[in-house]
């Protein structure tokens, strides 16, 4: 089978980890992919985090979309055919690579404007589409003016409309689609769990260092509610509670609201992310929503105690393998500072632990997900509905 995939190269993405550990997987089963990147940056390196797949099995094909700038298209716009008709040059461009590549099926992660592209071409060429949720693109722009939102939510349909079937990470993802952007009953979907890579599941020692550490990790974004975990940092130091904060997020990130004494991080290999981890006390994660959370799972699997949002869609795995206390909301700072005291240090029990890992085996879950896509494109099945 050839899979048609859209690429991202963030290395604190959720996007680029999940899709890394399904193509790993693959990869080693004669699957064939077409990488499809579509990119606004004006400048990039080669992608090292795709390198050491054969170019004669990974077709990746990079596209700088950079010279129309999608805040640009947004206010040339007034309704979402509008926003389609600016794209047109990049969607022909990405149709005809679907036309000499001929995917059997394509996999888009995400419904943020560039999956929703590719998702028109597919449509064009004919070609089942599996949307696999990560981020709900209605709530990551809540907070952007009404004209915008409404194409926002126009395109987070269109890109669901065009889908054959959807994976959804958790029952929060689920759930939240169907109230806020489809308001009706959603078919042909599944909820499958990111997987996580078997570099974090495999047995290692933790660190039991009796300095205390906290740690985040991941993209500075409104949503992702970091300023939760200066806050947490805040109260830890007013209360004398010595400890350590390091911060891992991208390069471009606008930290004025960092304190000083936090120590911030570059994004990090996997290998890297392992060590950072295993020498933690605990890694606290505040998104103010978040359709899973790959970063916690990774730590929780390495046995570091985690404390996320309940607003996350990983919580449920936590309360599903009894660690329902590593759940907690971030309204009231001052119980987070309580939990995460109590936790900090602390280790997961090896049943918990296993049980953990049990869920989150990449092998497992991309078994899943192939499951899925061997089934998209069965010729009874290749009929869009929600």
């Amino acid at each position: 089978m050839r899979i048609a995939i859209n690429l991202t190269r963030d290395s604190v993405g959720g996007i680029t980890s999940s899709n890394l550990n399904l193509v790993n997987y693959l990869y080693k089963l004669d699957y064939e992919f077409v990488g499809l990147e579509l990119t606004s940056r004006i400048y990039m390196k080669s992608p090292a985090l795709f390198r050491h797949f054969d170019p004669e099995v990974f077709d990746h094909h990079i596209l700088n979309i950079h010279h129309v700038p999608l805040i640009d298209a947004l206010k040339h716009s007034t309704m979402i055919n509008d926003v389609e008709n600016i794209y047109k040059e990049p969607i022909q461009i990405v149709r005809s690579i679907l036309k000499d590549t001929r995917p059997d099926v394509v996999l888009l992660s995400g419904t943020y404007y560039m999956p929703w592209l590719i998702s028109i071409a597919a449509k064009a060429e004919k070609l089942p589409v599996v949307l696999w949720y990560s981020g709900v693109l209605s709530k990551e722009t809540e907070h952007y003016p009404e004209e915008m939102r409404k194409i926002f939510l126009s395109m987070e349909r269109a890109v669901i409309k065009n889908a054959t079937k959807i994976i959804f990470p958790s029952e929060l993802c689920k759930k939240t689609v169907k109230q806020l952007v489809l308001r009706s009953k959603i078919n042909n979907s599944y909820v499958i769990p990111n997987p996580v890579a078997n570099i974090f599941t495999d047995p290692s020692a933790v660190d039991a260092s009796i300095e205390r550490r906290i740690a985040a990790v991941g993209r500075y974004s409104r949503i992702k509610n970091f300023d939760k975990f200066f806050d947490l940092h805040h109260e830890l130091r007013k209360r004398k509670w010595r400890h350590t904060a390091s911060f891992v997020t991208n390069p471009d990130a606008n930290l004025k609201k960092m304190p000083r004494t936090v120590e911030l991080l570059p994004p990090m290999t996997s290998e890297g992310l392992k060590k950072f981890y295993l020498a933690q006390g605990l890694v606290l994660c505040p998104s103010t929503f978040e359709t899973f959370g790959n970063v916690p799972m990774e730590a929780a699997c390495l046995g570091i105690p985690v404390l996320v949002s309940d607003k996350m869609g990983c919580a449920e795995i936590l309360k599903k393998v009894g660690l329902a206390n590593m759940v907690i909301s971030f309204d009231d700072i001052e119980k987070v500072a309580d939990r995460a005291q109590e936790l900090c240090g602390q280790s997961i029990l090896p049943r918990q632990l296993n049980a953990l890992k049990r869920i989150l085996d990449n092998n497992f879950i991309s078994e899943e997900i192939r499951a899925v896509l061997d089934d998209s494109i069965r010729k009874d099945n290749f009929i869009s509905k929600y």
